[in-house]
């Protein structure tokens, strides 16, 4: 493996696209970088620093955090020893499955696991230990079960709460239920239309409220307002056309529903921290 710029490449020894790293070293630091794989990192023990996106993680023993691929982050051990557990997935790997476009898209989001998180800590913390378990045992099969058990991964990934609904700052269990109701009917409202010009109207229409409740109610349920969580979206969609050389920055803005340039290269630099172009160099090398 090798970094060039920020751009972390040939990290996978063979063709197949997964990498296992069990880190003890004493004091460790690792630069910014980025690279296409998904991440996943496992702290056994003590605990352990990330900067994702600038933003800091401090994770704790026995956390997980999930990292998008083209994230740029970096670690910062404030502990002198540990044991973290690194692994590298290539999505791109699982193309031929149908709607990943939409699967990509859920899973842009930079996520910490940690065993407060109900039921989906302990499932994915189950599946971890039987990649470690493998690990020992290795065998001919050992690349199906590792592709097998981050599908497993994927697949808990994207059904929990994969619009990330914060249900917790609903104040009942009668308005949770409506108000997840209503709020999923606008996320697929967003998911269907986000590439056109849609207000607020628009969507407390498809949601059945008022435009003065709507507000409320979705800032209440995702913690951010609606223009705030579209224009989120339709950056996470901009990723994924920017990787596509034949789509220009132009085009790209224009399909994901921005109607001036100039807006989506300040959006997008505020929710990636650079520029579209910075990030097509980045990820691409165009």
């Amino acid at each position: 493996m090798k970094i060039e710029g920020l751009h972390e490449k040939e990290i996978f020894d063979k063709k197949f696209p997964f990498r296992l790293i069990v880190n003890r070293n004493l004091n460790f630091q690792y630069p910014p970088h980025w690279h296409n794989a998904i991440e996943l990192i496992y702290v056994l023990k003590n605990d352990f620093v990330v900067l994702v996106n600038s933003r800091k993680y401090d994770l704790r023993e026995k956390d997980i955090l999930y990292i998008p691929g083209g994230d740029i982050h970096e670690f910062c051990s404030e502990t002198p020893t540990g044991t973290r557990i690194f692994i590298n997935f290539e999505l791109s790997s699982l193309n031929s499955y149908a709607d990943m476009d939409r699967i990509y898209t859920q899973l842009r989001a930079v996520r910490p696991i940690t065993p407060k998180d109900g039921t989906l800590y302990p499932k994915i913390e189950a599946e971890l230990q039987k990649v470690l378990k493998e690990r020992e045992n290795g065998g001919f099969t050992e690349e199906l079960y590792y592709t097998a058990r981050m599908i497993d991964i994927l697949v808990l990934l994207c059904q929990s709460t994969p619009l990330q609904v914060n249900i917790d700052n609903l104040k009942n269990r009668k308005s949770k239920s409506v108000g997840l109701e209503k709020i999923g009917k606008s996320f697929e409202f967003i998911e269907k239309n986000y590439m056109e010009d849609i207000h607020l109207k628009d969507i407390a229409r498809a949601a059945g409220f008022s435009e003065y409740y709507f507000s409320r109610l979705f800032k209440e349920v995702t913690e951010k307002n609606f223009h705030q969580y579209l224009n989120e979206y339709r950056i996470k969609k901009a990723e994924i056309l920017l990787t596509n050389p034949n789509y220009t920055i132009s085009e790209t803005a224009y399909a994901v529903g921005f109607s001036s340039i100039s807006t989506f290269d300040r959006l997008f630099h505020q929710n990636k921290g650079c520029s579209p172009q910075d990030f097509r160099k980045l990820y691409v090398g165009v």
